[in-house]
């Protein structure tokens, strides 16, 4: 299950990052303060796809599973 999860999170974090550094372009207010908004942004999509990984990982490994 761990390389499951790795590469879960993997597709999950790239996913969620770009999604809010979209969010911070798009929006003019936070893309004026890009230098300290962008890194928070990509923390942000990192630490929310770590359960997401984590939970997608498990519900594969458990529907693969020989009955």
């Amino acid at each position: 299950m761990r390389n499951l999860f790795v590469l879960m999170f993997m597709l999950a974090a790239t996913v969620f990052t770009e999604a809010f550094m979209v969010v911070v372009v798009a929006t003019p207010s936070l893309n004026d303060q890009g230098m300290s908004t962008i890194p928070v942004a990509a923390g942000l999509g990192v630490a929310l796809a770590i359960p997401v990984a984590w939970l997608a990982a498990r519900a594969i490994s458990q529907a693969s599973k020989p009955v």
